[in-house]
């Protein structure tokens, strides 16, 4: 059985939430705003239920994750849940709440490492594997608020 990681991150963006929920819920833009973090993002169909991406991604660490996502649960412009294959399998919840003005993002994100060599390292390396996935974050949140500031009328 692949190790397992559970991760709940939590920020505000000074953004409108349809902005914020646009630029979450279609990972085709994660490469312009989520950087150096997300190498590629491809998708054939529109983002909403259903939509599948195929993502290439690294953290701070030396080795790319590669993984196929659909979303299996759209509520816009307050919560989308999605679903991963690939090096990492698992759930992820993105909850979006409006607050005055300014939008609570709430990211749960359980996955098993099915990528062999985070498999084989993680009973020794796992307090540097959660490192890097806050890198990540860390990464998003600076990303995010100025890409969904940038979208508003555009």
């Amino acid at each position: 059985m692949a190790p397992r990681y559970e991760f709940v991150d939590e920020w505000d963006v000074h953004a409108p939430i349809d902005a914020v929920f646009a630029a979450l819920s279609d990972a085709t833009t994660y490469p312009r705003w989520w950087r150096p973090v997300y190498i590629s993002v491809e998708s054939e169909t529109p983002s909403g239920e259903g939509n599948v991406s195929e993502q290439h991604f690294k953290g701070k660490l030396p080795y790319t994750l590669r993984q196929t996502s659909t979303i299996t649960r759209y509520e816009p412009p307050t919560r989308f849940d999605v679903d991963v294959v690939g090096d990492l399998t698992g759930h992820g919840t993105w909850i979006l709440a409006d607050r005055d003005g300014v939008v609570h993002v709430r990211f749960e994100w359980t996955i098993n490492a099915d990528k062999p060599l985070i498999r084989l390292l993680t009973p020794v390396l796992r307090p540097l594997f959660r490192w890097n996935h806050a890198y990540a974050i860390a990464r998003a949140i600076a990303g995010l608020e100025p890409y969904a500031q940038a979208r508003v009328g555009a």
